[in-house]
């Protein structure tokens, strides 16, 4: 049976005109791409009353622009079905590509969502997210709704990928000038300079703001390595040079883990050719480059700045830094100029993965090194080894900004929970209420503080949609990814939306979920697996 280039077949829709067929085709796939285009491009820059408002303004414009698209996209498809159905007498018979295995995750995740409303004790609350960070029912509803109306639609152009990396380039310079103390836009004016580190570029918060730039450093490095055109080269070099200056300016240590992800797996991607493990040298060349030039700015202009603390301190002052970054650049010129036929490209392309395997064994090492250095600092109490690694590396419950205590409440809440609870939660984005409900008195006397957020999207997940909320979400970053995957072997440039959701998902293990960000991964990883984004489908 012949197949459309969606993977519909021909006798999809009985007796139409193949030319309005392919008219609806068009129009279905222009309107998932202009509402694509808003959610890359204009929602991460658009801002009201700079930072006061900045969490609601957004969740109100991307609500509007999916109501928009909604109203338009079903008004549309009535009036053409409608007219189909006139042309050919009523013998219209829609069909379309079967469900995948996202897609059912995807349904899977809506539906966990309703049932976790409707048997939450605070279901007003779960409906909107009001007690959060807007991240309710409704809007994982939106989610639903526009990740079949974009899986199935949309034609994946690699100038979607140039437009979020451009609006990428304006928030990371915007966050960069902030850094600098210099604030072009006025977003800083009226605030307490108390909270100026606490806030950065059009996103917001420096833990938000880290979130959206580790999906720009994820996807500027796979295109960086992808191109062969040297224009467009020179812009994802730019891109990853830019954005990777901005992640580390962001004085966020969630930064660390998207940096560490995109590291640690982009070798089995890249390390297939040789082209891939210069490319890789160079990228982390520019890492160690850009670590020593931002201290060394700190420290030959101090008050230039704002104060970065954390794991930036410990990375810049290690005493070998700069001769590491050295080496590097040496490494990369003689990679970049030794002849081709010289290289070890059949061992890269071996039969047994020839570097990945050997970067395997690597992480491998890494892994067990870093588990006999927790349990030297943990159980042994030998701290004082590790300098500054210690206080990352000693387990307890200020570990992470509070984060450990976070953490152990929501766990403590969640083993209490009834079983009906355990499966479904407490309602999507409710954390707040059952911490503040068990746990008010001890935080606010403990921290001065209260954990309205389990700070780890998973944990949020598993406390407030269950642990079958939680398998429905990670099923949706899992199958969604593999299907990228194979729809990268025509298309190869959806690599760059897997590593930026894979960056994404790294850092949310100590980050949260707010429609500030989430929006724009959602629609990358819808992208990802239309059906114009690689293989037909059956």
């Amino acid at each position: 049976m012949k197949k459309t280039d969606t993977g519909i077949p021909d006798c999809a829709v009985t007796g139409m005109d193949r030319n309005l067929y392919t008219a609806w085709q068009a129009i279905n796939s222009g309107m998932a791409g202009s509402f694509s285009v808003v959610i890359l491009a204009v929602f991460p820059l658009v801002y009201r009353d700079y930072y006061f408002d900045i969490l609601n303004y957004k969740t109100e414009f991307y609500y509007k622009s999916v109501l928009i698209f909604a109203a338009v996209f079903v008004l549309v498809n009535a009036v053409i079905a409608f007219l189909a159905a006139y042309l050919n007498r009523g013998a219209v018979r829609l069909g379309g590509p079967r469900l995948k295995a996202a897609d059912w995750a995807m349904l899977a995740f809506v539906s966990t969502a309703i049932l976790s409303t409707i048997q939450s004790d605070y279901a007003e609350a779960a409906l909107w997210g009001g007690e959060g960070r807007f991240s309710g029912l409704i809007l994982i509803a939106a989610y639903g709704f526009t990740y079949f109306a974009i899986s199935r639609n949309l034609k994946l152009r690699q100038w979607y990928l140039d437009l979020f990396l451009g609006a990428g380039m304006l928030a990371c310079i915007m966050g960069i000038l902030q850094y600098f103390k210099m604030d072009p836009l006025g977003f800083k004016r009226q605030m307490d300079p108390v909270q100026y580190p606490m806030f950065t570029s059009t996103i917001g918060n420096i833990n938000t703001y880290t979130s959206y730039i580790a999906m720009v450093v994820g996807m500027s490095a796979v295109l960086f390595y992808l191109e062969r055109g040297r224009v467009r080269k020179i812009w994802y070099l730019f891109s990853f040079i830019i954005s990777l200056f901005a992640l580390i300016t962001g004085i966020s240590d969630n930064a660390y883990l998207a940096l560490l992800a995109l590291l640690a797996i982009f070798p089995f991607y890249g390390f297939k050719t040789v082209k891939g493990v210069r490319d890789y040298c160079l990228m982390v060349a520019v890492l160690c480059s850009e670590f020593w030039l931002i201290d060394w700015i700190i420290r030959t202009w101090p008050g230039s700045t704002l104060e970065i603390s954390g794991l930036f301190q410990v990375i810049s002052g290690f005493p070998g830094l700069a001769y590491i970054a050295a080496g590097l650049w040496i490494l990369c010129a003689g990679l970049y100029l030794t002849p081709h036929r010289l290289l070890p490209e059949h061992f890269l392309r071996g039969k047994y993965g020839g570097r990945r395997w050997i970067w395997a064994l690597v992480l491998g090492v890494a892994l067990l090194g870093a588990s006999v250095a927790l349990y030297d600092v943990n159980v042994l109490g030998n701290g004082e080894r590790y300098g500054g690694l210690a206080a990352y590396l000693r387990i307890n419950d200020d570990w992470g900004t509070h984060r450990w205590y976070n953490w152990r409440i929501g766990m403590e809440s969640f083993r209490q929970f009834p079983l009906i609870h355990k499966l479904f939660g407490s309602g999507p984005d409710t954390y707040g209420i059952i911490t503040i409900n068990g746990y008010y008195d001890e935080m606010v006397n403990r921290y001065g503080e209260i954990f309205d957020n389990a700070h780890n999207e998973y944990l949020q997940y598993l406390v407030t949609m269950g642990a079958v909320g939680l398998a429905a979400y990670v099923s949706l970053l899992v199958l969604a990814v593999r299907e990228m995957i194979r729809n990268a072997k025509e298309k190869p440039y959806v690599m760059a939306i897997v590593f930026a959701v894979i960056c994404y998902g790294a850092q949310a293990a100590v980050n949260i979920s707010v429609p500030i960000v989430t929006p724009v991964m959602m629609t990358l990883l819808m992208m990802g697996v239309s059906p114009g984004s690689g293989r037909k489908r059956a």
